[in-house]
């Protein structure tokens, strides 16, 4: 399973880092970034030597008058790493050497800052300190004011609370980052398709078509094989391929829901009318509960629906609800 490129793809899109950081690191001089000027760094070449236990995306962008890289490493290992700082430190050491050696330093003739953002997905929960100094005995304090001092952005999936669903300020924000991890953090199928169709709304096409495709090479190469608890998933080259996809599912989901109650209704009136032992008794509770599943079940539908944020209109023409019966439920 190719997770490592498809995140790296993923993330080799502006519109995703640019995501990235308006979404998930929340500083002040996020909001004076020129996001126009975002440029990818070719970062493969920084050491021949260099331990890819992780991928990598570097970018640059514009703040003020100056730059600021961005490093964006994807972890995935299936337990946090104690001594991610020290990769971290190594990696910055390599990269900032390659800065110098390129003569790309600042007019002022110092380093740009670097921003390390470490995406993390394991299931155990991240715990360890995210400071290099803190991995350090301390034995004297003169001889730890020669520590080295390093922090790192640390992104534990699994701690955002969105539950696998858009939430209203996802919606408003359209931040595909926060979608992504609500796929991955959704448990049924209702819910993952629910939030690809909202992606597919977000994304402004054709000119997004490249962003399309790398996030639909994800779901096929990662999140598929990772969900095969909540039912086959289909596959596709491209978001735009859903929308037709979703609404026959969804319409696939109403009508199931229909059958569901219709034949739990005639259950419910066979049992009755068996045990009054009279062909009266049974008719009429066949009738009545095939009567009583059809609402039961056409409520069902409209909650689904009211749950998926689907306008009262709609929900009353596949149900035959009143619009007074939705609003109440």
């Amino acid at each position: 399973m190719d997770n490592d490129g498809s995140y790296k793809r993923i993330f080799s899109e502006p519109k995703m880092v640019e995501d990235l950081l308006t979404g998930f690191i929340r500083q002040d001089w996020v909001t004076d970034l020129d996001f126009s000027t975002l440029e990818r760094v070719k970062s493969d070449h920084i050491s021949d030597n260099w331990d890819r236990r992780f991928n990598d995306t570097v970018w640059k962008v514009r703040l003020r008058d100056s730059w600021i890289y961005v490093c964006i490493m994807l972890e995935f290992q299936s337990r946090p790493e104690k001594f991610m700082p020290v990769r971290i430190m190594t990696y910055l050491g390599l990269l900032y050497e390659d800065i110098v050696r390129n003569g790309e330093v600042l007019q002022t003739g110092k380093l740009p800052p670097v921003l390390p953002v470490v995406l993390y997905n394991g299931k155990p929960r991240w715990r360890y300190s995210r400071e290099l100094f803190d991995l350090i005995e301390h034995i004297s304090d003169d001889l730890h004011t020669y520590m080295p001092k390093l922090s790192f952005v640390l992104i534990d999936e699994g701690e955002i609370e969105n539950e696998g669903r858009i939430s209203p300020a996802m919606r408003e924000s359209q931040n595909l980052v926060a979608a992504l991890f609500a796929l991955e953090n959704a448990v049924e199928k209702r819910a993952i398709l629910t939030v690809v169709e909202e992606m597919l709304r977000w994304l402004q096409l054709p000119e997004q078509q490249s962003l399309s495709r790398a996030l639909a090479g994800w779901f096929d190469r990662v999140l598929r094989p990772a969900k095969k608890d909540v039912g086959e998933l289909p596959a596709f080259a491209d978001l735009t391929e859903v929308s037709t996809m979703l609404r026959e599912t969804v319409q696939g989901w109403y009508e199931e829901a229909e059958r569901k109650g219709t034949a739990a209704g005639m259950e419910k009136g066979l049992r009755e009318g068996m045990e009054k032992g009279m062909e009266k008794g049974m008719e009429k509770g066949m009738e009545k509960g095939m009567e009583k599943g059809m609402e039961k079940g056409m409520e069902k539908v409209a909650r689904t629906m009211k749950e998926n944020g689907e306008p009262i209109e709609k929900i009353c023409q596949y149900t035959g609800l009143s619009k007074e019966s939705v609003e109440q439920l």
